[in-house]
C-alpha cells in the first residue's frame, strides 16, 4: 500500500513538470502594432518598448489645430511681429484715419477789429436817506461829481440801486409793498438826476428799484434802518 501511494505521488509530480515545460516552450501570436517598438527576448516572448518621453506632447500639438484649419507657429507669428519694420507710410496713414476734422468757423471780414475789453462792474458810492425821505443830502455833491469824473474816464455807464428798509407804519402787507417800492425808486430817481446835474449823460445812466428785497443789515436796532434806506451807484465798463 505504501509503494502504491508513492508511485501516485510521482506521477503528479512529473505531470505537472511536462505540463509547465509545455507553457514555457508555446509561441504566442504578435499583437504589437507597431513593429518598431517591439522587442523579442529570450525564449520567443514579444516585449514592447515604453514611448519615449515628448510622444504625447508631439501627438498633442499635432492634433490641437482642431479650431483652425492650418497650425500656427506661435514663435515664428511672435518673432515676425517683432522684426517687421514700421513704415513711415503706414503711420501717415493711421494719422490720417484718426483725424477728426473741425469745420472752420467763418466770420465776417472787417476792416477794423475792436481790442477785447474784460466787463468791470463795482460799487463806487452809497447814498443814505431820512426816514421816508428821497432827497438827497447837499453832503454827496462832492463824491457824486467824484463818480461822474471816473464814469467818463473810463467811457463807462452807471447804474443806480434804490432801497427801502423794511419797516413802515401800521398798514397791510399790500400797502407796505407799494410804499416801500415807491420810496426805492423815488431814491434812484433822485440819485440819478444828480449825477445828471452833475455832467452824467443820460443815455449812461440805468436806475433800478429793489424795495426791501436785499437789506444790508439787520433791522433789529434803528442803526440797521437807517443804513437799508440807501441807494448804490455801480460803474460798468
Amino acid at each position: 500500500m505504501f509503494g502504491l501511494r508513492n508511485l501516485v505521488s510521482w506521477s503528479g509530480i512529473c505531470a505537472a513538470v511536462v505540463l509547465l515545460n509545455g507553457c514555457a516552450s508555446a509561441v504566442f501570436p504578435d499583437f504589437a502594432e507597431d513593429e518598431d517598438d517591439v522587442v523579442i527576448a529570450e525564449g520567443g516572448r514579444v516585449e514592447r518598448e515604453l514611448p519615449k518621453e515628448g510622444n504625447s506632447l508631439r501627438a498633442d500639438t499635432e492634433n490641437a489645430a482642431y479650431e483652425d484649419d492650418e497650425p500656427v507657429d506661435e514663435t515664428e507669428s511672435v518673432a515676425a511681429a517683432e522684426t517687421k519694420p514700421v513704415v513711415a507710410e503706414d503711420i501717415k496713414e493711421a494719422d490720417e484715419e484718426d483725424k477728426v476734422i473741425i469745420p472752420e468757423k467763418k466770420t465776417a471780414a472787417t476792416d477794423e477789429t475792436e481790442p477785447y475789453t474784460p466787463s468791470v462792474s463795482y460799487r463806487v458810492e452809497t447814498i443814505y436817506f431820512a426816514n421816508g425821505s428821497a432827497a438827497v443830502e447837499p453832503q454827496y455833491n462832492k463824491a457824486l461829481r467824484n463818480v461822474v469824473k471816473t464814469a467818463k474816464k473810463n467811457n463807462a455807464g452807471v447804474i443806480v440801486y434804490g432801497y427801502a428798509s423794511s419797516r413802515t407804519r401800521n398798514t397791510d402787507p399790500a400797502s407796505h409793498k407799494l410804499a416801500n417800492f415807491k420810496v426805492s425808486l423815488e431814491r434812484a430817481q433822485n440819485v440819478a438826476a444828480a449825477l445828471k446835474k452833475a455832467g452824467m449823460p443820460a443815455s449812461k445812466i440805468t436806475v433800478e428799484a429793489l424795495s426791501d428785497t436785499a437789506p444790508a443789515y439787520l433791522e433789529v436796532m434803528p442803526e440797521g434802518e437807517r443804513l437799508n434806506r440807501r441807494a448804490e451807484i455801480y460803474i460798468n465798463y
